[in-house]
C-alpha cells in the first residue's frame, strides 16, 4: 500500500520534530515535508506531491489561513488539517470555510493525529465532537458559512432514510423503522451519498440541514 505523503508546517522546532518523530513508528505515512512557516510549506508543496498537510496557525512569514488559502488555489487536492492551540468556535470556523479539512487541538494525542490523518485522506475530511458541533451551529446560524450541495433531488424514500441517519440511526434500526431489508438500505445510503455529493454520513447532515430537511436540536451547552 503506498504511503500517504505528509507535510507539516510548525515554526516550533521542539513541537514539528516530535510530531515527526511520532510519526515515523506510522507505517502508512510519510512525512516528507518539514516547514517552519507557510512560505517553506509552499515551495515544498511546488515540488513535492503530498497528500496530507498538519499545519499551525500562527507562523512567520505566513501564518496558517493565509498558507491555507494559497494552497487550496494552487494545490487543491492537498487536504489540511489545522493543529492549533486555539481551540474555539471561531477560529474552527473560520478554518473549515477556509478550507480545512479538519482541525485538532495541539495538546491531542498522536492517536488522534493518526486517525485523523486517515480519515481526511481516506474521506476527505475528520471532524471530532466539538468541530462538528462548531459547524453545525454555524450552518445553522450564518446562511453565508452554508455550503453548496447542489440541488434537491432525493426521492421521497431517501428523504426518509436521509432524517434517519441524521438520528444516527444505523442500518439495520432503519431496516426496522421502514420495514425494508438492510440490503434495500444500503442502496439508499449509496445512492444517497452520491446525489449529495457528500463523502460520509457527517456530509449528508450537512446536506439535510443546508435544504432544510432535518433541524439541529440545539443545546449550546
Amino acid at each position: 500500500m503506498e504511503k500517504i505523503k505528509i507535510g507539516i508546517a510548525e515554526d516550533h522546532d521542539l513541537v514539528r520534530q516530535g510530531l515527526i518523530s511520532l510519526l515515523e513508528d506510522e507505517k502508512g505515512v510519510d512525512v516528507i515535508c518539514d516547514a517552519s512557516n507557510g512560505q517553506i510549506l509552499l515551495d515544498c508543496s511546488s515540488t513535492q506531491d503530498l497528500n496530507v498537510v498538519l499545519m499551525d496557525l500562527e507562523m512567520p512569514v505566513l501564518n496558517g489561513q493565509e498558507t491555507l488559502q494559497i494552497l487550496r488555489s494552487k494545490y487543491p487536492h492537498i487536504r489540511v488539517i489545522m493543529v492549533s492551540m486555539y481551540y474555539t468556535d471561531d477560529f474552527i470556523a473560520q478554518s473549515i470555510k477556509l478550507g480545512a479539512r479538519g482541525y485538532l487541538p495541539k495538546n491531542c494525542k498522536i492517536e488522534k493525529v493518526v486517525d485523523a490523518i486517515y480519515a481526511v485522506h481516506e474521506q476527505g475530511y475528520y471532524f471530532d465532537d466539538k468541530v462538528s458541533k462548531t459547524l453545525l451551529f454555524k450552518i445553522v446560524d450564518d446562511d453565508n458559512f452554508k455550503p453548496t450541495f447542489g440541488t434537491d433531488i432525493l426521492s421521497s424514500r431517501e428523504k426518509e432514510i436521509l432524517q434517519l441517519i441524521c438520528q444516527e440511526k444505523n442500518n439495520d434500526e432503519i431496516a426496522d423503522a421502514l420495514f425494508i431489508s438492510n440490503r434495500t438500505v444500503e442502496e439508499h445510503r449509496q445512492s444517497i451519498l452520491k446525489k449529495t455529493n457528500a463523502k460520509n454520513a457527517a456530509g449528508v447532515v450537512i446536506y439535510a440541514i443546508k435544504h432544510g430537511l432535518y433541524k439541529v436540536p440545539i443545546n449550546r451547552s
